[in-house]
């Protein structure tokens, strides 16, 4: 499995981007308001960036079960899903957006 793979089964079996994407831009458009009008950014670029975030949390959890699967992007998907539902990965990681702060 490898980052891609690893998004694509979060959004299809979780709530965790919508989460994420929902908070992450709540807080960029907090921000944008504190700029001044010149230097905004439209609601492209901070959908842009709140992906950009989004992407770094999937590299973060793929970095992390990569070394607790003890496999690489080459072990076949079944075995990282095995142990994502094992381990009940997805849950925590909804628990942890829906009590996620941006500062």
């Amino acid at each position: 499995m490898n980052t891609d793979q690893l998004q694509q089964y979060v959004a299809e079996n979780s709530q965790v981007e919508t989460i994420f994407m929902e908070k992450a831009t709540d807080y960029l458009n907090g921000k944008n308001k504190k700029r001044l009008a010149a230097k905004r950014w439209n609601e492209a670029r901070i959908q842009r960036q709140a992906e950009k975030m989004y992407d770094q949390v999937i590299e973060n959890l793929y970095n992390k079960l990569h070394t607790q699967v003890k496999a690489n992007r080459f072990t076949p998907a079944e075995t990282w899903i095995k142990f994502i539902n094992e381990n009940e990965v997805l849950d925590g990681l909804e628990e942890s957006m829906i009590e996620l702060e941006f500062e």
